[in-house]
């Protein structure tokens, strides 16, 4: 616990360090900003909201947090100036956007995914049994491993360069179900070669009823108990019976642990982000205002504040700010 909170401070210090520009009114605006969306990140929409307000009192706020699959709808319907996205925004729902609209939506990258937080669009972290003597993986072997590629795939423990009684065991996938946020984003970052997931994965949903559990957990379960298995999943999941892998880009490139550290600054390649999705053609100054609120130290001291994900990088608040005004 100690070696955590001193990693957490060790990380906000450094955030805390960086250059970040200040949120500075280009102009006093005045209105109403309607947000539908994700409910998770209601605690922090509000510090947002309140953090705004300070500078832009005329500003009023009214939001309808159902769900994240609401949130795009309510945009390309005109209910809506802003998406507040749990995930990453689907390709389908592009597609209604475009076709509604005429154009591509703009979505706007405003705060890092939880390191550890359930339901907080955490990380994504690749797990095997404590037995199994593999130190790292690549990207590209995930590829070969979970997807369907037709070009070496691998299937085999010894095809990843373990020896002895290894060698021949047969990989054991175990994964969210794909319809499922976490395996849609998996696919979309791993899969260049693949067209589809390996038909030998063991899908995992939330389970109800009288003891639930969430997928996560379920798959480090089966994990646990499955020498050759291999599964995706979350440090928060994680017990004494498995370990987690470093992960690196490409066959040859060192490999970045899924530390904290490494997360928050999107070293480590299964990061992920929350999003704000708003009309390129929308008209209300004040939600151009709080985007570039958000987009600030104060915005990003708020995600800090709130502690359930993690500010964004310099470099992406700046990349970010690009992507707004390019609109």
């Amino acid at each position: 616990m100690a070696a955590g909170i001193a990693a957490l401070f060790a990380a906000q210090m450094e955030a805390q360090s960086s250059p970040m520009p200040p949120y500075t009114p280009t102009r006093q605006v005045a209105g109403v900003i309607h947000t539908w969306g994700s409910p998770q990140i209601s605690d922090l929409l509000r510090r947002y909201e309140d953090g705004f307000r300070k500078f832009q009192p005329f500003v009023h706020f009214e939001d309808d947090l159902k769900s994240t699959v609401s949130g795009v709808a309510g945009v390309y319907t005109g209910r809506a100036d802003i998406a507040l996205m749990g995930r990453e925004i689907w390709p389908s729902e592009v597609q209604a956007f475009e076709s509604v609209t005429g154009h591509s939506p703009i979505a706007i990258e405003v705060a890092t995914g939880a390191y550890d937080v359930p339901k907080a669009t955490y990380a994504l972290m690749i797990f095997v049994h404590g037995s199994n003597p593999i130190t790292s993986l690549s990207t590209v072997q995930l590829d070969h491993i979970f997807g369907d590629a037709q070009q070496k795939p691998v299937r085999t423990w010894g095809e990843l360069g373990l020896k002895g009684t290894w060698a021949k065991r047969s990989i054991h996938l175990y994964g969210f179900s794909m319809d499922n946020d976490k395996a849609l984003i998996f696919s979309r970052i791993i899969f260049k070669q693949s067209a589809r997931w390996n038909c030998n994965l063991h899908e995992y949903s939330n389970s109800s009823g009288v003891i639930a559990a969430d997928a996560g957990d379920l798959i480090l379960r089966a994990v646990a108990k499955d020498p050759a298995g291999i599964g995706i999943s979350n440090i928060h999941y994680a017990t004494q019976s498995v370990k987690v892998l470093p992960l690196s880009m490409q066959d040859k490139e060192p490999p970045v642990a899924p530390t904290r550290k490494n997360v928050a600054s999107r070293r480590y390649p299964l990061s992920r982000a929350v999003y704000m999705v708003i009309n390129r053609s929308a008209e209300n100054p004040a939600v151009l205002e709080f985007l570039h609120y958000v987009l600030s130290r104060q915005g990003q001291e708020d995600v800090r504040n709130d502690g359930m994900y993690l500010p964004l990088t310099p470099n992406i608040v700046e990349e970010q700010r690009r992507l707004l005004e390019s609109r």
